[in-house]
């Protein structure tokens, strides 16, 4: 019996001292599970409206031909023993443009088609002058004609409308290829000035007046002129490629290339011919065809903001 009861006892202490003792040992907390990261690319927002404004260099072709405007002395037939002289230039000035741009994209998958309008300034002039003092039609140049021909031909502003179509090589960064119509003014003058002069025998006089022979002295006879000055608003094609890079926000830069070409094209100018003695005309002309051929190439750099 005493054994029990100190069984008993011993398993009641340790039943009040076992949870007394567990309360004041250190709790450790379960450890919990590390949430997932989840990584999200950002990708740009391709669709919708842009405005923007880009710069860069122009290199400007200007191709001017002037055939047409002669002027020949009566004993002299145009084609046989007189001939024009032809004035004909061409010329590749680079010009800074700069101007803005507006467009609309929208976005399917990795493709990406819009349409775009710009509209850019440049100055990009070639200018030549012919001046010929002599031009002789016999030996000795007893009979001769004085050319003076200038021409100029001047691309300023341009604009197109086009279409674009581009591929996401990432999702930051678009290829594109452009192709469109295209307007320019291009403005251009001609000037022409040419007379001849013939050799005529005078008779040299004694002192009572009575010829004693005679000598031959040059004199001015006809004149021929002609002025034009045109400026045109020109419609052409347009090609190119670019770049497009997303920035940060709605921003994005973009380079691009681009040729446009105005086609071939024609003035006229009228040839005013005075025909007098002692030279008299062979077959004046009346009127100057400038032939002219205008493009360019253009390298522009931009910014753009998404609306």
């Amino acid at each position: 019996m005493s054994r029990l009861t100190s069984a008993i006892t011993a398993v009641l202490a340790v039943a009040v001292v076992a949870p007394a003792f567990a309360a004041d040992l250190p709790v450790q907390k379960r450890r919990e599970a590390a949430p997932q990261r989840t990584e999200q690319t950002a990708r740009s927002n391709w669709s919708g409206g842009q405005a923007g404004g880009s710069n860069g260099v122009s290199s400007v072709n200007n191709n001017f031909v002037e055939p047409g405007a002669y002027l020949c002395p009566s004993t002299f037939s145009f084609g046989v023993s007189c001939f024009e002289s032809q004035i004909s230039f061409r010329g590749s000035p680079a010009s800074y443009t700069v101007g803005p741009f507006l467009g609309y994209r929208w976005q399917m998958g990795n493709t990406v088609v819009g349409v775009e309008g710009d509209w850019s300034w440049k100055k990009a002039e070639t200018t030549y002058a012919l001046l010929l003092p002599q031009v002789c039609f016999d030996v000795g140049c007893a009979n001769y004609r004085t050319d003076n021909k200038w021409g100029s031909v001047k691309q300023t502003w341009d604009s197109s409308l086009r279409l674009r179509y581009g591929w996401l090589v990432t999702p930051d960064t678009l290829v594109y290829g452009t192709a469109g119509v295209a307007l320019g003014q291009i403005s251009g003058s001609f000037n022409f000035q040419s007379q001849l002069f013939g050799t005529v025998a005078v008779p040299i006089l004694d002192i009572s007046g009575s010829p004693i022979g005679s000598r031959n002295v040059l004199t001015p006879g006809s004149t021929a002129t002609a002025y034009a000055t045109w400026t045109d608003t020109r419609v052409g094609g347009t090609v190119g490629a670019g770049v497009e890079q997303a920035l940060w926000g709605g921003w994005k830069a973009r380079i691009e290339y681009r040729y446009t070409d105005f086609g071939r094209y024609t003035k006229t100018a009228a040839v005013n011919t005075t025909c007098i003695a002692p030279t008299g005309c062979s077959a004046p002309s009346s009127s100057a065809t400038i032939d002219l051929k205008e493009s360019f190439h253009t390298v522009r750099v931009g910014l753009g903001f998404d609306f």
